[in-house]
């Protein structure tokens, strides 16, 4: 049966959320998008771009509920650089409801029997969503999350410290609140998720598909490129020169319906704030603090890229 899912996205602040929400177009018999939140920023335009991709691949049902602007605790946290909404065609729109995302989220946790929610950017709806109903947890059947540093953080030759995961790091305080309380958790690490990429062949054969959705990722992934090399190559990562988008949440989504190419182990986190950085801290289970969580551990990223690429070229 069909995974019914709630799919909260920062879509826009980086290609990844568009080719994860183009992976789930592409799987309407393993997943049942119940409705698509938005968080971070200009959340309502990332409503719009959100329900133009829907309404482009004829998913007008799916309903789009604009979320947080703001982190729960800290200003400015969001990063915002004006080419988000960008590259999207004319076409028709899904619609894009009133209902805040943290209310939809509870709704949708007290309707749909075996809810899982999948969550690509910061956590802000989520906790917001707790405040509303702090019973939250034991009505999900999951949350998979995009997020966490849990053993070592590579882009290249560059070990990364603590605070590359934007979605978790953006709103600690929310990441906090949020993985500590109960839900059953699966974490897509950055220590997997940036070993994986389009390269940029592979943009070549999605602008060559026949349908509407492969297209627009490429033409969306040609506007990110450029972002990605300064913003990486600027903290001294080393980026292989094909790189053109990695896939962090693209492979979050795909867990759901083929986790075949990553490993997980059940390992107990502490979520933590260090001297203002967010922290997802792998403890001894003898210690008996923190939280079991199912944690992507290794990746075989040619797998994940094919996988990936073959349902995309279906949309």
């Amino acid at each position: 049966m069909a995974i019914p899912l709630l799919f909260d996205t920062d879509l826009g602040s980086d290609v990844d959320d568009a080719i994860a929400l183009g992976v789930a177009l592409a799987c309407p018999r393993e997943i049942d998008l119940v409705a698509l939140t938005t968080v971070a920023a200009d959340s309502q335009g990332r409503a719009r771009a959100a329900a133009r991709m829907l309404g482009l691949a004829g998913r007008t049902d799916v309903v789009v509920h604009p979320g947080a602007e703001a982190a729960l605790a800290r200003r400015g946290a969001f990063v915002w650089r004006d080419i988000e909404t960008k590259g999207y065609p004319d076409g028709p729109d899904a619609q894009i409801s009133d209902e805040p995302a943290p209310e939809r989220i509870v709704r949708a946790a007290n309707e749909v029997e075996g809810l899982e929610i999948t969550a690509i950017g910061p956590m802000t709806n989520l906790a917001h969503a707790l405040g509303i109903d702090p019973e939250l947890p034991k009505k999900v059947k999951r949350l998979t999350i995009m997020g966490g540093h849990v053993r070592q953080v590579r882009i290249g030759d560059y070990v990364c410290p603590p605070g590359i995961d934007y979605n978790l790091c953006s709103d600690p305080e929310s990441s906090v609140m949020v993985l500590g309380a109960g839900f059953e958790t699966r974490l897509v690490t950055a220590d997997v998720t940036l070993q994986c990429w389009f390269r940029t062949q592979d943009i070549e054969r999605l602008e060559q598909a026949p349908g509407p959705i492969a297209p627009l990722v490429a033409k969306l992934v040609r506007i990110w490129t450029p972002f990605q090399h300064k913003i990486f190559t600027a903290i001294g990562g080393t980026l292989a020169p094909d790189n053109a988008a990695y896939l962090h949440d693209p492979i979050t989504l795909l867990s759901l319906v083929d986790p075949s190419a990553l490993e997980f182990e059940r390992l107990r986190i502490v979520p933590t704030i260090e001297n203002g950085v967010m922290r997802t801290l792998e403890v001894d289970p003898s210690l008996g603090i923190g939280a079991e969580m199912e944690v992507a551990t290794a990746v075989d990223p040619a797998r994940v890229r094919d996988a990936i690429m073959e349902r995309l070229l279906t949309v």
